[in-house]
């Protein structure tokens, strides 16, 4: 089977895309819905979200907000959701309820987890896919770089293979990114007050262990997903973030974030269920929501996990500054 480049999904929602560039917002597509905020069970290297955890109380989703976000989301046009955030989902222990709440209005859903406490989740079948953020493929580089028990990457290894076998129409990948002490971001630069500085002694990468995705997947009937962790000095070839309104960030705190990425700012509002949730619907598209989109500066941003989606709109659908470099005239 022909595998496409997954960016070119984004030609499935062009109203979307002209609604950004009309400044007449359409409802997201992809929801991010954090059921946890500010806690992880385990200490990567290279977290992205280590400054969001480092810097949150510990909040847990409520039953109540996850009952009802089903509902909404259906009504506002989100069609599906990802289930991530700053922190570990499964340490929620009410997290089937929303997926209950989710699979009763349509909502295509997945899950990104490091598979510890896949065993104690319950409604597996009503996710579309589960990426396993597992970043190694040999116990003993997975604890050195995860800062856990070498016992802990052998029962992911279980929780995988029972989920294949109870499971087999849940899509599952292993997740991994590539990373160097020398060449990416790690965890104190990342936040400056992690005291959990690195100390992988003479291995400096998991590179080595990189080689090995394809045959793990292969052995446990998985797919695999390969990408190199944040760079020390990002070259961007956007100036301006045009790309979050194709995507919402429900917090666990009720914060309703414009970046995935920074769940420390660009807050559009600091309750997204006042109002009987109807504020929301307001806010989105309101100069506030404008302004607060002209205010990223990506020069400030230590990474962006959207880049390549910022990078197509300014210089594929409009014309940038590196549009000459894509050969935009040729199909």
């Amino acid at each position: 089977m022909e595998i496409l480049d997954p960016k070119i999904k984004l030609l499935r929602f062009p109203e979307k895309i002209k609604g950004i560039l009309d400044g007449n917002f359409q409802p997201p597509i992809m929801a991010d819905v954090d059921v946890v905020s500010g806690l992880c069970n385990l200490k990567c290297e290279w977290c992205a979200q280590i400054k969001s955890q480092g810097t949150k109380k510990t909040v847990f989703m409520s039953t109540d907000t996850m009952k009802r976000m089903g509902k909404f989301c259906k009504a506002w046009g989100i069609k599906s959701w990802r289930l991530a955030g700053d922190s570990e989902p499964t340490l929620n222990p009410n997290l089937s309820c929303l997926l209950s709440s989710g699979s009763e209005n349509g909502i295509d859903m997945g899950l990104i987890t490091n598979g510890l406490l896949l065993d104690k989740v319950k409604g597996i079948n009503l996710l579309r896919w589960i990426g396993i953020s597992l970043d190694a493929t040999t116990a003993e580089t997975w604890s050195r770089f995860k800062h856990s028990s070498k016992e802990n990457f052998y029962k992911i290894i279980e929780n995988i293979k029972r989920i294949r076998q109870d499971f087999p129409e849940v899509e599952v990948s292993l997740k991994f990114i590539r990373w160097s002490e020398e060449v990416h971001l790690n965890r104190s630069e990342l936040y400056e007050k992690d005291l959990n500085k690195f100390s992988g002694g003479q291995q400096k990468d998991n590179y080595s262990d990189a080689l090995g995705l394809p045959g793990l997947a292969k052995e446990l009937g998985c797919k695999y997903i390969l990408h190199d962790a944040m760079p020390k000095h990002p070259e961007y070839k956007f100036k301006i973030c045009r790309g979050t309104p194709l995507y919402a960030t429900f917090g666990a705190d009720h914060k309703f974030y414009l970046c995935c990425d920074v769940r420390t700012g660009y807050i559009l509002t600091d309750d997204y269920t006042r109002g009987d949730w109807r504020e929301l619907y307001d806010l989105w598209g309101s100069e506030k929501h404008k302004n607060l989109l002209v205010s990223i500066n990506p020069k400030d941003c230590k990474f962006c996990s959207k880049e390549w989606l910022n990078t197509i709109i300014e210089n594929i659908v409009l014309t940038g500054e590196h549009s000459k470099d894509y050969q935009v005239n040729f199909i």
